[in-house]
């Protein structure tokens, strides 16, 4: 019985959006880095970057990014970010 419990509560791996958590760049880390340094980006930018993220074929349940694991809504905040494929 144990070793069924073991199996099932063994870590598998995340078919679902391409491993995110492994690959993630723009962490939560970084986020709060540039949250402190205060280097945002104009709304005008992050509106841009919103629309291209969302018309991305990457995008996943419309907040992360399947290619580099990132939040998008945070990601696109900050003028030091790029996206990973050079989209912005």
């Amino acid at each position: 019985m144990l070793n069924m419990v073991t199996r099932l509560l063994r870590a598998k791996p995340n078919t679902t959006c391409g491993d995110c958590a492994a690959r993630e760049k723009y962490t939560l880390l970084n986020a709060a880095v540039d949250t402190l340094r205060g280097e945002y980006a104009t709304d005008a930018v992050r509106e841009e970057r919103m629309a291209v993220c969302k018309s991305c074929e990457y995008l996943a349940l419309g907040s992360n990014c399947k290619l580099c694991g990132c939040f998008v809504h945070l990601k696109t905040r900050y003028a030091a970010a790029s996206c990973d494929i050079n989209r912005w």
